[in-house]
């Protein structure tokens, strides 16, 4: 395997390309790729003019002077046509890339790194791993529903709302823009799930863009973050994981930057600070039917936190009324398991009772101002009394024959407990 940098023109769109079989020339395959996947063709030019380069390498083997693409025809065909419009295969396809050459705030690369092979036998078993699906782990294998939702909380690409626009926007409507351009795809990383937003004091909850604490609050802490990034002082090799993520934030906070648990906001406003104006009739909130309800905050997981994960989801599915025995105990799994994962992360000293695990993760999440005085308080008394909502209770649903768990019990338990799991859990 070799890597070489190749001029654009010296790269042939594959006559033989396997998306649509061998046709008589280089023009006709490049008509043949529109005529097939019109709509994703301008969708990947307008991409390349975007972000201004390739990432993946194209796939090519030497044919004299020149090299045959094999992997990578479509983004090929589409820098040929962004360098040299005239060769697009219609009419209004030509005034299409003119447009979107001209509207480039760059130049249109003309060379690029290629995987070149010499070997057509080893250039079919490379595009069969890439292109002929899993086979039993062999190829490729694709991103399902969670795969996915884990990359857009991790890069906070695709996610629907332009956070790093809006953000931008924010600013320069309050003249608070930094010095320098903000690097867009830095700030969309640092700010790429809800548990980062909300510490800034935004969202995007219902795909909108809204403010979750005061508005001057709000202003203050992006200024800085978007000084930090627009001046270097924090890049993308700082924030690659959440772990950096974290870091930064509670660098932050530790400086008094990000907004105060006292500045959120009781509702969620719009970005100029007006309070938004809720529907008229709104629908009535469809009873809960799980300990964790569908529309529960998002928690961003982490590697060690797996086996958590899979209880949460189970109590996200199994029905209070059909389950309840199995759904008191898994509220209590969940419970401690969530605080000795909270303990571990920050190396909390706290005693091996239930309920003094829980006093020490809230009384250090009301010192980190995650939580609030009064709830702080509200937990205590839970914690410390011997009553239907308690720790004590918790246990007696696990180790008494007598006292069964009532659906109506376990939802109050997730009124008063979830918002402390959602924060333990988010770390």
């Amino acid at each position: 395997m070799a890597y070489e940098e190749l001029q654009v023109r010296d790269l042939l769109v594959n006559q033989a390309n396997d998306r649509h079989g061998e046709v008589g020339s280089e023009d006709l395959a490049i008509a043949e790729l529109f005529r097939l996947h019109d709509a994703q063709m301008r969708n990947l030019a307008a991409d390349i003019v975007e972000v201004g380069s390739i990432y993946d390498p194209p796939l090519v083997m030497p044919a004299d002077d020149r090299f045959v693409v094999f992997d990578g025809n479509r983004r090929i065909t589409c820098l040929k046509l962004l360098l040299d419009p005239q060769r697009a295969p219609t009419a209004e396809l030509r005034t299409h890339f003119t447009r979107l050459a001209e509207d480039t705030t760059g130049p249109i690369t003309t060379s690029l790194t290629c995987q070149v092979e010499n070997d057509r036998n080893r250039i079919d078993a490379i595009l069969y791993r890439r292109h002929t699906g899993s086979q039993k782990g062999v190829g490729q294998l694709g991103w399902n529903d969670r795969a996915k939702l884990n990359f857009v909380e991790r890069t906070g690409q695709g996610g629907g709302v332009n956070v790093a626009a809006e953000v931008e926007r924010l600013l320069g409507e309050a003249g608070r823009l930094p010095e320098g351009n903000i690097p867009w795809s830095t700030l969309t990383r640092l700010l790429s799930s809800e548990e980062f937003r909300n510490r800034a004091g935004i969202s995007t909850a219902g795909r909108r863009f809204s403010l979750t604490h005061d508005h001057e609050a709000v202003l203050d802490a992006l200024h800085r973050i978007t000084t930090d990034l627009a001046t270097q002082q924090v890049t993308l090799g700082n924030l690659w994981n959440n772990a950096g993520k974290r870091a930064y934030l509670n660098h932050l906070q530790d400086d008094g930057v990000l907004p105060l648990e006292t500045e959120r906001l009781p509702a969620p406003t719009e970005p100029n600070g007006a309070p938004r104006h809720p529907r008229r009739n709104p629908r009535p909130r469809p009873p809960q039917t799980t300990f964790v309800p569908n529309d529960a905050p998002h928690i961003q997981w982490v590697a060690d936190q797996q086996r958590i994960r899979a209880v949460w989801e189970e109590l996200q599915s199994l029905q209070l009324a059909s389950h309840p025995n199995a759904v008191s105990a898994l509220m209590r799994i969940l419970l401690e398991l969530s605080v000795e994962s909270y303990i571990g992360q920050h190396q909390l000293n706290a005693p091996d009772n239930l309920s003094r695990k829980v006093g020490a993760v809230s009384r250090h999440l009301h010192d980190q101002q995650v939580i609030d005085q009064a709830y702080f308080d509200e937990l205590e008394r839970m914690r410390q009394a011997d009553q239907l909502i308690s720790i004590a209770s918790m246990q007696r649903y696990i180790h008494s024959p007598d006292f069964g768990p009532m659906e109506h019990e376990l939802r109050t338990y997730w009124m008063r407990l979830g918002r402390f799991l959602v924060a333990a859990l988010n770390r």
